[in-house]
């Protein structure tokens, strides 16, 4: 099936940043399992993967927003993530409590850089296709303050015109108000209907850029463990208009949305 064309040329492309321009660096569980062994603490894969995505959940459950309206700052969130993990993993507060200021922030750090984080092989061709047709382009996501060192360490800053992290914005996809945060942060005017979000949320990414007014295609990439497993798209009632890879970006913009799966 095909969309109705869109009317009106698009100038902006903004992107969500994680699982769709870039991914772990290998499994999070791995590098949760290596940074502790260098401090010497030795815990089961498996405890550590089933504690993770339970206790991520609850955090966010309990401090939204990475604690912003409660005046947390992230890397307390994090801290107290981090360590309830490795108690829920099994590993015990005598063994932990020592050695855990020294994990924490060495994986603080690796996930502040390329060491964490690896660009998925479609990301810099599609930005540099964006580039080569003067169509401006950002980042609008849902994370912490880490979010322009990551992109930076991972060579996308120069292909963005801006970052924009949920926490520095003051709101959160899909909040109206963060997407037209975004528009403000090109130096042309830009309407609405000439913007286009892809992300792979349907909630915060596609249906949050359709009541902000925007286009939005939603990137069909798999979840990881500790994510919501993805509901086909084929069950849903109202399909959304989702792209594969983006590769298929570009080309869906060219036609005017004419080619777009549905």
């Amino acid at each position: 099936m095909t969309t109705t064309p869109i009317k009106n040329k698009i100038k902006l492309v903004s992107f969500d940043a994680y699982q769709t321009l870039f991914k772990p660096r290998g499994s999070t569980t791995t590098q949760y399992i290596m940074e502790a062994s260098n401090v010497g603490i030795h815990v089961c894969r498996d405890n550590l993967t089933k504690a993770f995505g339970p206790i991520f959940k609850n955090q966010m459950k309990k401090y939204p927003f990475y604690g912003f309206k409660l005046g947390m700052n992230p890397r307390h969130w994090w801290e107290e993530l981090v360590y309830d993990t490795f108690i829920e993993a099994g590993v015990s507060k005598k063994e932990l409590d020592p050695k855990f200021e020294k994990l924490f922030d060495s994986l603080y750090m690796r996930f502040t850089s390329d060491r964490g984080y690896s660009v998925f092989p479609d990301a810099v061709d599609c930005l540099k296709e964006l580039q080569k047709h003067n169509i401006y382009t950002g980042v609008i996501s849902n994370s912490d303050e880490r979010l322009t060192q990551v992109l930076k360490s991972l060579r996308l800053t120069g292909y963005l015109h801006f970052v924009l992290p949920s926490y520095r914005a003051g709101y959160e996809k899909p909040d109206k108000e963060i997407f037209d945060r975004a528009l403000g942060l090109v130096n042309i005017p830009i309407k609405p209907e000439e913007a286009l979000h892809v992300g792979d949320d349907i909630n915060a990414d596609y249906k949050g850029a359709h009541r902000a007014g925007w286009n939005a295609l939603l990137l069909t990439r798999g979840k990881l463990s500790y994510e919501e497993p993805s509901i086909p798209i084929q069950t849903l009632p109202n399909r959304p208009d989702y792209i594969m890879t983006l590769h298929d970006l570009y080309p869906c913009i060219e036609n005017g949305f004419n080619n777009v799966q549905k």
